[in-house]
C-alpha cells in the first residue's frame, strides 16, 4: 500500500483515481492527452497533410501544442531531449523528412522510458507539481490503450490493499513495468440472438448454439441462457480484458452496420461478451461517454413543446451520437453539433475556441457548487450561511469569499482538498488561470475537429487519437452545450451571442472583484 514519503503523494494518488473513475464530474476529469499521443498525432497530421486532408496550419497547431507541453515534462529525459524535440516540432515537419523521423524516434523512446523517468522525478529534490504529475501519468497509461476501469482497479490495489509498503515513485515504477507488458490477444466470444444472413452462408468460424455452450463450459462460464442462435470467437489484441470487451462491442457495431446496408436486417447481439480467463461475462455498456446537457431536464425540454421550433432540436440529435455511437460516428456527429451552433462562414475550426470559452466560464461555479454542499456538512462556520442560500450562485459566492479570506476549511477527503487547492489558485489569479483553462480546453476541442476531418475526408476510422479525443472532450462538450441550452431556453440568447459574452467575460474578469469570477456568463 502507499506509504507517502513526500507531502503531496497521497493527493496525487487521489487525483489519479479521480481521473480514472467513471463517475467523476466534468470539471474534475482528465481533459488532456499524453505527450506521447501528441507526438503520434503530429506524425499522423504530417501524413494527412501530404494527402491534402489536413492543412499545413493544422500540422503546425498540433506541433505547437506539443512544444508547449514538452518543456514541462520530465518524462522526456532532460533539457537536451526537450531542445531536440522542440527544434524538430518547429522546423519544416514533412512526412518522411528528418524532423518527422526525429519526432518518431523520440516517441518510441517515450513509450519505453516515460514512466521510469517520472518515478525518478518524483523521488527528486524538486518534484513536479501534483496536478501535472497526476495528469501526465494517468494520460500516458490511458493513451497506451489501458481501460480506465482496469487502471482504477490496479491503482486502488496498489495504493490501498497491497501488503508491501511503497512510495508513490515505487508505484509509478510498477506502472512502468505494467506499461511495458506486451499487448495480449484475448479470446472473446460474441453471441447472437438473431443470426446474420449472407448469400455465402456462415463464415468458417461461426459457432452453432451447441458450440457456443461447449466453449462457455470449457472456459468455466455459466450457460448463456435461451435464445442463442450462434456466435463468433474473435482474437482481440488489447492491453486488458476490459478494453478487449470494449473493442468487441465496437466490432458488433461494425457488424450491425454492415448487415444494415447489406441486407437491411438487424443483428440482435447479446448485451455482454465473454473474455476467456475472466470470471464472468462482461456487460457491454455501449460506451456512454458522459455528455450531459442537464438544462433539457431542468427546463422541461426532454419532451419538446409541440409546434415550437428550437435551434437546439437538430443539434441534440447530432449530439446524441457523441454519447453512444461508434467512435467515427461520434466525432462526426459531435463536431457537427458544435459547428452548427458556433461556427462562422469560412471559420469552422473557430468553434473550438468559442465552446472552450463557454466551458472555462462554467468551471468556477461548477467546482464551487460541489464544494459548497460538502462544506455545508463538514464546515460548521459556513453551514448556516450555505443553508440560507436559495441559488447555486449564492452558495458559490459564500465559498469563494471564505477561500479569498484565507479561512481554513475542513473537507472529507483528499480529492476534495485537491479541488479546494485548485480553487485557491484560481481565485488568487482568475484571469491568468481561466485563460490557461481555455487554452487547454481549446486544444481538446481542436483535436476533436481534427479527428472529424480525418474521419470524413480520409475515412480514417482508426486515427491514433480518435478514442482519446472522445474520452477527453465528450464531458466538456456536454458542459458547454448545457450552458448554451440554458441561455436559449431561459433567456432566448443565441449561442454565438453567449460565446461573445464569454469572450468578454474572460478578457475583463477582475482579480479583485470576486463576484466577476462567479458571474462570468450572467
Amino acid at each position: 500500500m502507499l506509504v507517502p514519503v513526500k507531502p503531496d503523494e497521497e493527493v496525487i494518488a487521489a487525483r489519479l483515481l479521480e481521473f480514472l473513475a467513471a463517475a467523476t464530474p466534468w470539471h474534475r476529469r482528465l481533459w488532456n492527452t499524453s505527450l506521447l499521443l501528441g507526438l503520434r498525432e503530429v506524425l499522423e497530421a504530417a501524413e494527412a497533410a501530404r494527402a491534402s486532408v489536413l492543412s499545413e496550419e493544422s500540422v503546425k497547431a498540433t506541433a505547437s501544442t506539443c512544444v508547449r507541453l514538452a518543456g514541462l515534462d520530465p518524462g522526456l529525459g532532460g533539457e537536451q531531449a526537450v531542445r531536440t524535440l522542440q527544434h524538430a516540432l518547429t522546423g519544416r515537419l514533412r512526412h518522411d523528412g528528418l524532423d518527422y523521423h526525429t519526432v518518431s524516434h523520440i516517441a518510441e523512446d517515450l513509450e519505453s522510458h516515460y514512466l521510469q523517468r517520472w518515478a525518478d522525478a518524483i523521488r527528486g529534490a524538486d518534484p513536479p507539481k501534483l496536478e501535472r504529475t497526476a495528469r501526465s501519468i494517468a494520460a500516458h497509461l490511458l493513451d497506451l490503450g489501458f481501460g480506465p476501469n482496469y487502471l482504477h482497479r490496479w491503482w486502488t490495489y496498489k495504493i490501498a490493499h497491497e501488503a508491501t509498503a511503497c512510495s508513490l515513485a515505487d508505484v509509478v515504477e510498477q506502472a512502468h513495468t505494467l506499461a511495458r507488458r506486451p499487448i495480449q490477444a484475448f479470446q472473446v466470444l460474441l453471441a447472437f440472438q438473431s443470426s446474420p444472413r449472407s448469400r455465402a452462408g456462415y463464415p468458417p468460424d461461426w459457432l452453432t448454439p451447441g458450440q457456443v455452450s461447449a466453449w462457455l463450459a470449457a472456459n468455466n462460464f455459466a450457460p448463456a441462457g435461451p435464445g442463442i442462435k450462434g456466435g463468433l470467437i474473435r482474437a482481440i489484441e488489447a492491453r486488458d480484458p476490459d478494453t478487449a470487451a470494449e473493442l468487441a462491442g465496437e466490432f458488433i457495431d461494425n457488424l450491425t452496420a454492415r448487415a444494415s446496408v447489406g441486407t437491411g436486417d438487424d443483428i440482435d447481439a447479446t448485451q455482454h461478451v465473454w473474455v476467456a480467463g475472466e470470471r464472468g461475462p462482461t456487460q457491454l455498456k455501449r460506451r456512454l461517454r458522459g455528455v450531459r446537457v442537464r438544462a433539457l431536464y431542468r427546463e422541461g425540454q426532454i419532451i419538446p413543446t409541440p409546434n415550437q421550433h428550437s435551434i437546439l432540436d437538430p443539434v441534440i440529435e447530432m449530439l446524441s451520437h457523441l454519447e453512444r455511437s461508434s467512435p467515427s460516428a461520434a466525432v462526426a456527429g459531435g463536431w457537427a453539433a458544435i459547428e452548427a451552433l458556433l461556427s462562422e462562414p469560412n471559420d469552422r475550426g473557430g468553434a473550438a475556441e468559442r465552446l472552450a470559452s463557454l466551458v472555462a466560464c462554467s468551471f468556477p461555479r461548477a467546482e464551487l457548487t460541489v464544494l459548497s454542499y460538502l462544506l455545508q456538512r463538514s464546515e460548521p462556520s459556513l453551514a448556516a450561511d450555505l443553508a440560507n442560500c436559495a441559488e447555486n450562485r449564492d452558495r458559490s459566492l459564500v465559498v469563494a469569499r471564505a477561500i479569498r479570506a484565507g479561512q481554513q476549511l475542513t473537507l472529507p477527503n483528499l480529492s476534495e482538498k485537491a479541488a479546494l487547492s485548485r480553487m485557491v489558485k484560481l481565485l488568487a489569479s482568475p484571469r491568468k488561470t481561466l485563460e490557461d483553462l481555455r487554452t487547454h480546453i481549446t486544444d481538446s476541442f481542436t483535436r476533436l475537429y481534427r479527428q472529424r476531418n480525418l474521419v470524413l475526408h480520409w475515412a480514417k476510422t482508426d486515427g491514433v487519437a480518435l478514442r482519446s479525443s472522445l474520452r477527453t472532450t465528450a464531458p466538456l462538450v456536454g458542459a458547454g452545450m448545457d450552458r448554451i441550452a440554458h441561455a436559449w431556453y431561459v433567456d432566448n440568447l443565441r449561442p454565438i451571442e453567449l460565446a461573445a459574452r464569454a469572450r468578454v467575460a474572460l478578457a475583463t474578469v477582475s482579480d479583485t472583484n470576486i463576484e466577476s469570477c462567479i458571474d462570468l456568463l450572467a
